[in-house]
């Protein structure tokens, strides 16, 4: 189940741009604590000096096939092949997953919207084609999270997510878009075919001049301005249509998600940068915590009880003029290799991470600025158990698997199955339309459901706003000038 949670923005304040780079007192890991031992054998030999391979422009996706009791370690290196043919830069500079097709092009007429091609980075969003609900939006970018919530950068900007699909799910997405029909009028057990990949990053909106976390990827983008609608008792902050403004973003998260040979479930991985956030070992998550580095999304000596938290009004406020909220949410990534079920899975993850790194290193190219990422660990079910029932309690690998800058706020803190087990799969399975109550009408439950791309331009899409109580009848509006 999915659930889509709304709140409300009331009057605020300014926010001073903050200065990212190094934590504080240099580079330091994102934890302390030690990297346990992986298992005999992890990384595989040679696994390093293959990994560039995927940079060349005609790489093929990696879909390789694993064995039945396939070593976790394999999965973890698929991940890193993944991230690797995915930020692939081409001699423009642009990374390869910026080259394919949005869910804009899912709705667009022009039959070569599917291909890849060179293209602009749009972190906007249009409106549902054909729906007279306000405020639901669907687009290549959002201001929320799949769970309806906004992580708030240390600036005051959104964090913002954007969708790239490689063609061959892309083809099959679009043969199964709920509004055009075909989710419903495709076979049954239609799925998505072995090399279908999807790429999910995430981008935190730099000021002008200001500097990005030291050694993250930047480039431009176009940003939807945000624009309140209001009446007299609800506020909802969404993008104002064909309202964009082009800003220097930075990447800060991305999940890379495959259709490998023996997993139609798609085996699931997830990177972030290395100044993020501090990262706890799995399934010690201390409430009463504290870090004494600043990161990203963290301040030093912040209490760990603060962090992750949604908030809602009074608390979380808006800015009309200068586009930013406040506070910044407080980022703790809770477990730092995914709560991974694996006896040495932690290890495999830190050994893996070891070796990705260095061959990223010894490039001495511009490619070397995404040695500057960790997987944080893959999820993925036993091969060919998805079936209409499975879920988050199926996984295997990192069952507690989270982006702080994608899941920030349905983190699980320890591994307790099959209840307390929160992963991908949790939103990500066969049900995915099938939750809803009337209206929408709940949809059958399908194996390509596992996308939530066939939603867009559905009423079935999370929609891309804020919303939440205006407060007292007659009261000032929900925003104001910044104060001088």
């Amino acid at each position: 189940m999915r659930p889509l949670l709304v709140f409300g923005l009331v009057a605020g304040l300014a926010l001073a741009a903050p200065s990212f780079g190094e934590p504080a007192g240099g580079a330091q890991p994102a934890t302390d604590a030690p990297p346990p031992p992986p298992d005999k054998g992890c990384p595989s030999n040679g696994w390093e000096e293959n990994l560039p391979n995927f940079l060349k422009p005609a790489a093929k996706f990696p879909t390789q096939d694993t064995p039945v009791k396939a070593h976790d370690c394999l999965f973890h290196q698929w991940s890193w092949e993944a991230f690797v043919w995915a930020t692939a830069l081409d001699d423009m500079g642009v990374p390869r997953f910026m080259s394919l097709p949005t869910p804009d092009d899912l709705l667009a007429a022009d039959p070569a919207a599917g291909e890849a091609r060179p293209r602009g980075l749009k972190l906007a969003a249009r409106s549902l084609v054909g729906a007279g609900a306000p405020g639901h939006v669907e687009g290549a970018g959002a201001i929320v999270e799949a769970d309806g919530n906004v992580l708030v950068g240390p600036n005051g900007y959104p964090v913002y997510a954007s969708v790239h699909m490689n063609p061959s799910y892309f083809a099959t997405a679009k043969k199964n878009l709920i509004v055009t029909g075909g989710y419903t009028s495709q076979p049954a057990d239609s799925t998505f075919d072995v090399g279908a990949a999807v790429f999910k990053p995430t981008w935190l909106r730099l000021d002008d001049g200001q500097a990005p976390p030291a050694g993250a990827y930047t480039t431009m983008a176009q940003v939807p301005v945000l624009t309140v609608q209001r009446t007299k008792s609800q506020v909802t902050i969404t993008p104002a249509p064909g309202q964009f403004k082009t800003v220097k973003v930075a990447l800060v998260g991305l999940h890379v998600v495959g259709h490998t040979v023996n997993h139609p479930e798609f085996v699931w991985g997830t990177f972030e940068h290395k100044l993020n956030s501090p990262r706890v070992p799995d399934n010690t998550y201390p409430a009463g915590g504290v870090s004494p580095t600043n990161f990203t999304f963290y301040k030093a000596g912040t209490p760990f009880s603060k962090a992750n938290q949604a908030l809602t009004p009074p608390q979380l406020t808006f800015d009309v003029k200068s586009q930013r909220f406040s506070p910044p949410t407080t980022v703790v990534l809770q477990n730092q290799t995914g709560g991974e079920n694996f006896p040495n899975g932690p290890g495999n993850v830190f050994a893996v991470n070891g070796q990705g790194h260095s061959a990223m290193r010894n490039l001495k190219s511009p490619q070397s600025v995404f040695a500057n990422y960790d997987l944080i660990g893959t999820v993925w079910m036993p091969p060919n158990t998805f079936t209409v029932t499975s879920d988050q309690t199926n996984a295997v690998g990192s069952v507690s698997l989270a982006n702080t800058t994608a899941e920030t706020f349905v983190q699980g803190v320890k591994n307790a199955p099959p209840s307390g087990v929160m992963n991908c799969f949790m939103c990500h399975n066969a049900g995915s339309f099938s939750f809803q109550n009337p209206p929408p009408a709940k949809l059958p439950n399908r194996l390509v459901a596992v996308s939530h791309v066939l939603a867009v331009g559905s009423p079935y899409a999370v929609p891309n706003e804020i919303s939440g109580s205006a407060g007292t009848v007659g009261a000032p509006a929900a925003v104001a000038a910044p104060k001088r």
